[in-house]
């Protein structure tokens, strides 16, 4: 049985990047990696985001969560 490890960092990160109205600024790129907390992130197409861990490099990092459609599009020229 899978256990999901729960991120309070990536969930943070996901809604302050989910608050347009309050947080218009930040803009996102897919796979571009960037650090919060100590730990690496990135974004897939489409919102999806992942954190590096070490030894995760072949499996491509561990899902933390999604930005809503309208969140991705808003931050990205993806739209």
């Amino acid at each position: 049985m899978a256990v999901l490890q729960e991120d309070p960092t990536a969930q943070a990160l996901l809604e302050h990047l989910g608050d347009t109205e309050h947080y218009p600024e930040e803009a996102l790129s897919p796979y571009e990696e960037f650090k919060v907390g100590g730990k690496t992130y990135y974004f897939t197409p489409g919102g999806f985001l992942y954190r590096k861990d070490i030894g995760t490099e072949e499996v491509g990092g561990f899902f933390c969560g999604y930005l809503t459609d309208e969140a991705w599009h808003y931050r990205t020229n993806d739209g």
